[in-house]
């Protein structure tokens, strides 16, 4: 049987399984969770799942790069200092808009970890989750004028 949907205890969409003959006819192909497996239906199934994959490393190699050119930013903001202690800071909303009109990456600020508040002079790593869980870093610096 070719799965066409996930089914517990068996396995996942596309695996290729057997089960029991009254299993089969009874509850996976009324319920249309699995098909017969011809030689035909798994040639064709072996065909896609390497275009996928192929189409999933392409896709990884993009994401690889798109975290390169984050990690080699080094971004800096400025927070006022009085008597030596800072005021306000910097927050992820502020970050997305200046990475959009400097560097023109389209960040959403909830692929940000979490992280400590950037209220303080001094350099911060950001972890940014991205696709196919490749994570990139960004620095920042935070000056005080």
């Amino acid at each position: 049987m070719i799965l066409l949907k996930d089914v517990k205890n068996y396995g996942k969409k596309d695996d290729i399984v057997e089960v029991s003959d009254g299993y089969a006819r009874n509850y996976l192909i009324p319920q249309k969770l699995a098909i017969v497996a011809t030689k035909d239906d798994v040639s064709h199934l072996r065909v896609r799942q390497k275009k996928e994959e192929q189409a999933t490393k392409e896709d990884v190699a993009k994401v690889e790069q798109f975290k390169k050119q984050i990690e080699d930013l080094n971004m800096s903001f400025a927070l006022v200092v009085k008597n030596g202690k800072p005021f306000g800071s910097v927050s992820l909303t502020q970050i997305c808009d200046r990475l959009k009109k400097e560097y023109n990456i389209d960040i959403d600020k909830r692929k940000f970890e979490k992280h400590d508040n950037l209220n303080k002079v001094g350099l911060y790593y950001l972890k940014i989750k991205l696709d196919h869980k490749i994570v990139a870093t960004l620095k920042i610096n935070i000056e005080g004028k």
